[in-house]
């Protein structure tokens, strides 16, 4: 098998949103412990931050090579002749970053998209000009119909492009069966999964009693996250006279903080923090008892399957795949909204949770989301697709 991957990221963590597609890059250093990954990602600088023009990025770690190029779009005051000209700035940079690549390394042996827009054109150029086989990681939310930007109601030409990229594809592979299920509703893929990883030198469980049971909740803070809905949960348990702390931790903004001074005036029992590294996430997960998700639409998210490795178990509604991977052994799923249900959930977590056995949920969540087992998984991918006949 030939090992000269070429990877086409959508999202990817860089220096204008250093948490943007992080799940990507961890995808990325699992896939290189086997293989030697390129991974290529455009990202536009709106206000000219990093560059007036272009500038080119380039970072090797073992056999992980990372190339992030910055381009500032011109920008006339017209937007639909601006959007035109970023476009086709975006697609020349892209060309020639290619045109690079295949100087200094050759002709790609395969291409691996991850999230089909826009960073798929490529590959559909690579696939029709040298007929380079592709596959797509699919991550995106927007293929569920009740996602406030979605496929469907997306513009004709997005829509056309989008099928075409995930049509092209030799495999797509989604983070849950569900999203793969979802997927082919709208065009039939064949799609094996490969779940999301997890750095289990960070996230692990820690033995140890808190003196208070602490519920977290990890995320964006946004309208599908449902924040809202936990504090408001939080409190019908804390008038019941349940004592227990609420860590609300992520991108905390005057509008969560202004509801939860509405609902509950004062209680010290409800904790919000900032953003922070990886690193003290998985240290506020290990001093936590249980992990709680509301998200009104979802794929898998990273944070429960971190949670797991941490030997929390989980309280999350049940929406995408998240019935994948929770089930009585390690945690309690709801409908998503049903607030009151919620409540009796956090109820039946706080008084039952000597069933959870952490270290096990721990031992079995490490075995499935660590680095070497989905770079194993993914070079499979890889083999099967470039042996003969395939």
């Amino acid at each position: 098998m030939s090992n000269n991957i070429l990877w086409l990221a959508s999202w990817y963590p860089n220096a204008l949103s250093p948490f943007d597609g992080d799940f990507i890059q961890r995808h990325a250093k699992a896939a290189s412990i086997i293989n030697t990954i390129t991974v290529l990602f455009i990202k536009k600088d709106e206000e000219g931050i990093i560059t007036k023009n272009v500038k080119t990025e380039v970072t090797t770690t073992g056999t992980l090579t990372e190339i992030i190029i910055y381009y500032h779009p011109f920008k006339s005051g017209i937007k639909k002749f601006d959007r035109l000209l970023s476009a086709k700035k975006y697609n020349t940079i892209y060309r020639r970053a290619l045109k690079k690549f295949i100087h200094d390394n050759g002709y790609p042996s395969l291409v691996h998209v991850h999230v089909a827009m826009k960073a798929g054109m490529l590959a559909l150029f690579l696939k029709k000009r040298y007929r380079t086989k592709y596959v797509v990681t699919e991550h995106w939310t927007g293929y569920f119909k009740n996602a406030a930007k979605n496929i469907y109601n997306s513009g004709y030409f997005f829509k056309r492009l989008n099928r075409e990229i995930l049509s092209g594809a030799s495999l797509l592979l989604p983070v849950s069966y569900n999203l793969g299920k979802v997927i082919n509703d709208i065009v039939e893929v064949p799609f094996t999964v490969i779940p999301n990883v997890v750095d289990t030198k960070l996230f692990y469980y820690v033995p140890g009693e808190q003196n208070v049971f602490r519920f977290i909740h990890l995320s964006t803070m946004n309208y599908h996250k449902n924040p809202e809905g936990i504090i408001e949960a939080a409190k019908l348990l804390w008038d019941e006279g349940f004592q227990f702390e609420l860590v609300m931790a992520g991108w905390i903004n005057s509008v969560i903080k202004n509801f939860a001074k509405e609902i509950l005036l004062s209680n010290h029992q409800l904790i919000f923090k900032n953003e922070m590294p990886y690193s003290e996430v998985a240290v506020e997960m290990q001093k936590s008892s249980a992990l709680i998700m509301f998200s009104r639409i979802e794929n898998l998210p990273c944070v429960i399957l971190e949670a797991l490795c941490c030997g929390l178990p989980v309280i999350s509604s049940d929406v995408g795949g998240i019935k994948e991977i929770i089930n009585n052994s390690n945690g309690i799923l709801v409908d998503n909204e049903n607030i009151p249900a919620l409540k009796e959930a956090m109820k039946k977590m706080i008084r039952d949770y000597s069933i959870y056995n952490r270290e096990s949920i721990a031992e079995k969540a490490a075995l499935k989301f660590n680095y070497p087992e989905i770079g194993k998984q993914i070079y499979q991918v890889y083999s099967d697709i470039q042996s003969p006949g395939a």
